[in-house]
């Protein structure tokens, strides 16, 4: 039977025992893609195209996004639970008040503005809460 092996086969074990232990050396030099001890952490890389049936979730300019074939999803574009405003009342000022406005005019508007202002700040603190954005001054 021919030899398919050309050569010395005991020299091909070296070289073969050599290359191993040069791509052990080199695969402990390489930085890992993740790191995970205190949270996952990942560096910025371009979005691939992303086919049928595959999920990838990476970084990109400092935004964790998640791509799928249909598109790419970054975080302001996720849902996040939890932080739907306080639906506002209905007013109770009149929509029109004639020539002269009166106290009673007056105070129904000042109750409809202040009733819009907790529920801005409702959305602004629930914002916050998530970290969508920076908690408000004090």
């Amino acid at each position: 039977m021919p030899n398919v092996y050309p050569g010395d086969p005991w020299e091909r074990i070296r070289q073969l025992e050599r290359d191993v232990e040069e791509l052990k050396a080199l695969l402990s030099a390489r930085q890992p893609l993740t790191a995970a001890s205190q949270g996952w952490r990942m560096a910025d890389m371009g979005i691939p195209s992303v086919s049928a049936g595959q999920v990838q979730i990476g970084s990109n300019g400092g935004d964790f996004y998640v791509a799928t074939a249909s598109g790419v999803k970054r975080i302001p574009d996720l849902s996040l639970p939890g932080v739907t405003p306080d639906y506002p009342t209905s007013f109770t000022s009149p929509a029109t008040i004639g020539s002269a406005p009166t106290a009673a005019n007056y105070n129904a508007l000042r109750a409809d503005a202040a009733m819009l202002q907790v529920c801005v700040r409702s959305i602004i603190n629930r914002g916050a809460s998530i970290k969508f954005w920076p908690a408000p001054p004090p």
